[in-house]
């Protein structure tokens, strides 16, 4: 299946974990939420948000400070490891998380919560 951006209908060429829950459109900057069915393991978009005007991109140095606002400071925002006790998960350019269930769900939330402030 080929993901597209529901905003300007380019083909999503990036990795997708199997765990992510959004992609960044690499041409107008939109994010689109997906879903799985996870008796087929098939991927539908579900939501997509398309910002108006200016919108927030994701920078990596920026989300390394609002973690350090947070009191987390086991971050590399040059090689994208974050490592919370024995779990760690690598943070892309883009923000898309790649690592272990549990952690990466919690610093997806994060990811989300940067965005939006």
């Amino acid at each position: 299946m080929i993901l597209r951006c529901e905003n300007c209908n380019a083909p999503y060429k990036g990795p997708i974990s199997p765990y992510q829950k959004f992609f960044k459109c690499q041409y107008c900057g939109s994010i689109t939420k997906i879903a799985r069915d996870e008796s087929s393991g098939e991927m539908r978009i579900i939501v997509t948000e398309t910002a108006a005007g200016p919108s927030k991109t994701f920078k990596i140095c920026e989300f390394e400070a609002f973690l350090l606002r947070r009191g987390i400071k086991t971050f590399d925002s040059v090689s994208g490891i974050l490592k919370l006790g024995l779990q760690e998960v690598c943070v892309s350019e883009e923000g898309a998380v790649d690592g272990p269930e549990p952690l990466k769900r919690r610093v997806e939330k994060w990811i989300e919560d940067f965005m939006s402030s």
